[in-house]
C-alpha cells in the first residue's frame, strides 16, 4: 500500500460559516474523516502547512509547500496538497517548476463547495488526488472534478460551477473516472534534473488594454521585472513605444506574454511585435499567464 502526505493549507475545502463569511477552519485529519473510502487505498500522513484562503497565500507560502515536499520526498510515494480553488493555478505552476526534480506525486486538489456541504465536490476531489498521487506518476498536477491537468496548464475559468478548471492550451494528462480508474491520456514526462531554489516575488503583471495610458508605464520605472500580458500572438501599440522604451531604460526586464488562454506569442509575425522585439522586450512563448508569472519569479526567463 502506497504511503502519502497530505499538506492542508485552507481553502474552500476546509472552510466553515462564520459570521464574516467562509473562512478555513478544518484540518487534514478532520478532511480525511470524509472520506473513509481512502483507508483502503493508501497510507496517509497529514501536515497541517497553513490555513488560508488562498487569495492570502503569497509566495513565501508557497515555496513553503515545495519545501515540505522535498524535506519529505525520501519517505512519501506521493504528495496532495488541499489547496482553495482561487490560486490553485498560481500555487500549481509555481511547484511545476520548482518541484521539477522530484521524481514524485505532487497532486493539488480543492473544491467549490466546503467540505461536508450538501453536494460538495470535496470528498470526489480528495479521493481523486489521493488515487492519481498512489498511481505513482511523478510530476506536479492538479485534480479536479475527475480531469488530471499539469501544473503548468492549470487555469481556473468560473468562480462557481463544480467544473471550473480547464487544462489551458493543451489536452489533460488524463482522468479519473467515476469507476475509481485513473487513465492517462498523454505520456508522462521525465524529471528534470534540477530545479530552482528561490523564488523573487518581484514581478509585476500588467494587462494591456486598448487605450492603456503611456504616462501609467513612468509609474512603473525602475521595477525589477514585468510582465506585459498583451493581444494576441504579441505586440506593442505605437502610442506606447516610447514609454515602454523609457522604462526598459530604467532598467526593468520586459517580458511578453497572451492574454489568448491558447497558443503562443510571436513577436516577429507582426510589425507590432516586431517593435516590442526590437525594444528588447522577452517572449513567453506558450506558457499560461500563471506558468509565465512562475516561470519569471524563478528566473527561468
Amino acid at each position: 500500500m502506497k504511503k502519502l502526505l497530505l499538506l492542508a493549507t485552507g481553502g474552500t475545502i476546509a472552510c466553515r460559516e462564520t459570521e464574516n463569511g467562509l473562512s478555513p477552519a478544518l484540518g487534514g485529519a478532520a478532511l480525511l474523516d470524509f472520506v473513509p473510502q481512502l483507508r483502503d487505498l493508501c497510507e496517509i500522513d497529514v501536515r497541517d502547512l497553513m490555513q488560508l484562503d488562498s487569495t492570502d497565500l503569497t509566495a513565501a507560502d508557497r515555496l513553503a509547500i515545495a519545501q515540505a515536499v522535498r524535506q519529505a520526498a525520501g519517505r512519501y510515494d506521493g504528495f496532495v496538497i488541499a489547496h482553495g480553488t482561487d490560486t490553485l493555478s498560481y500555487t500549481a505552476a509555481l511547484l511545476h517548476y520548482l518541484l521539477a526534480d522530484i521524481p514524485k506525486p505532487v497532486v493539488l486538489t480543492g473544491s467549490m463547495l466546503p467540505m461536508g456541504a450538501s453536494g460538495s465536490d470535496a470528498p470526489r476531489n480528495l479521493l481523486d488526488a489521493c488515487r492519481v498521487a498512489a498511481d505513482g506518476r511523478a510530476g506536479v498536477c492538479a485534480v479536479l472534478y475527475g480531469r488530471i491537468i499539469a501544473g503548468d496548464r492549470v487555469c481556473k475559468f468560473d468562480s462557481h460551477a463544480m467544473d471550473a478548471f480547464v487544462s489551458a492550451g493543451a489536452p489533460p494528462l488524463g482522468s479519473v473516472g467515476t469507476d475509481g480508474k485513473v487513465r492517462w491520456d498523454v505520456p508522462a514526462a521525465p524529471p528534470e534534473s534540477t530545479a530552482p531554489d528561490a523564488v523573487d516575488p518581484h514581478v509585476l503583471l500588467v494587462k494591456l488594454t486598448p487605450d492603456l495610458d503611456p504616462t501609467f508605464f513612468t509609474a512603473l520605472c525602475g521595477y525589477p521585472k514585468v510582465i506585459l500580458e498583451t493581444f494576441g500572438a504579441g505586440g506593442l501599440p505605437a502610442r506606447l513605444e516610447d514609454a515602454v522604451r523609457s522604462l526598459m531604460e530604467s532598467g526593468t526586464r520586459l517580458y511578453v506574454t497572451s492574454q489568448c488562454p491558447a497558443g503562443s506569442v510571436d513577436l516577429h509575425r507582426y510589425a507590432v511585435g516586431r517593435r516590442a522585439e526590437a525594444l528588447g522586450a522577452v517572449s513567453l512563448g506558450s506558457r499560461t499567464t500563471e506558468a509565465a508569472l512562475a516561470a519569471v519569479m524563478c528566473g527561468l526567463v
